[in-house]
C-alpha cells in the first residue's frame, strides 16, 4: 500500500533577506551620543599621603639617608572633630574666635563646618610661617573621627587646596601659572 506524500512537504520556503538598515542607522545616532556624553565625565586626582599600615618606620635606615642638621618642623594638622575644626602645630593649638578650650573653628549655627573660615586661618597660617625655613610647611595633615562623613573630608580638602595659591611664572611661555601651597595632604586616623 502507497502512501500519500503529506502536504507540509511541499511546501516551498520563501527566502527573505535581512534588512541591517533600521540597524544601521539606530547605530549611526547612538555612537556620536555615546562620545557626546562621554565628556562629562572628568576625574581629578589627589596626592595623598596616607599613614603606614605597619604603623612604624623601619629599623634598618642608614645614616647616609640622615641630613647633618635637620630643618625644623610645624607638622601642621587638621583635626575634623564632632563640634568643628581644629587647627593644631607641633608647638601649639590654634585658638577660636573666643580663646576657650573649643575647636579652632567650632560649627556654625546651621550645624555645617565653616569651610571659609578654614580658608581665611589657612591663608593667616600661610603669611606666619612663610619664609621661616619649616621643612615641611608646605604640608598638612588631615585627621578625622570615625562618625565624620567622607564627603566632610573631601570638601576640607577642596578648600585646603583652594585656599592659599603660590605664583610661579612659566619660563616657557611667561604665564603666571597658580600652584596650590598645601601640595601635600595626609591623611590620618585618630588614635585615642
Amino acid at each position: 500500500m502507497a502512501f500519500k506524500p503529506s502536504a507540509r512537504r511541499s511546501v516551498k520556503v520563501e527566502s527573505a533577506e535581512l534588512d541591517l538598515r533600521p540597524i544601521m542607522n539606530m547605530m549611526c545616532i547612538l555612537i556620536p551620543l555615546l562620545l557626546s556624553c562621554s565628556e562629562f565625565v572628568k576625574n581629578s586626582y589627589l596626592e595623598l599621603n596616607l599613614p603606614q599600615l605597619s604603623g612604624g618606620q623601619s629599623s634598618g635606615g642608614d645614616s647616609k639617608d640622615k641630613p647633618d642638621k635637620e630643618k625644623p618642623r610645624i607638622g601642621l594638622k587638621l583635626v575634623i572633630t564632632e563640634k568643628g575644626m581644629t587647627i593644631a602645630g607641633n608647638a601649639a593649638i590654634l585658638a577660636g574666635e573666643g580663646g576657650g578650650t573649643g575647636p579652632t573653628l567650632p560649627k556654625l549655627g546651621s550645624g555645617k563646618y565653616d569651610f571659609e573660615g578654614l580658608e581665611k586661618k589657612l591663608k593667616q597660617i600661610k603669611k606666619s610661617i612663610e619664609g621661616k625655613g619649616f621643612e615641611d610647611d608646605r604640608t598638612i595633615i588631615i585627621t578625622a573621627e570615625d562618625a565624620i562623613p567622607y564627603q566632610t573630608i573631601v570638601t576640607s580638602m577642596d578648600f585646603i587646596y583652594k585656599s592659599v595659591v603660590k605664583e610661579l611664572r612659566d619660563p616657557a611661555t611667561g604665564q603666571i601659572v597658580k600652584e596650590p601651597w598645601f601640595t601635600n595632604v595626609g591623611v590620618g586616623k585618630i588614635i585615642i
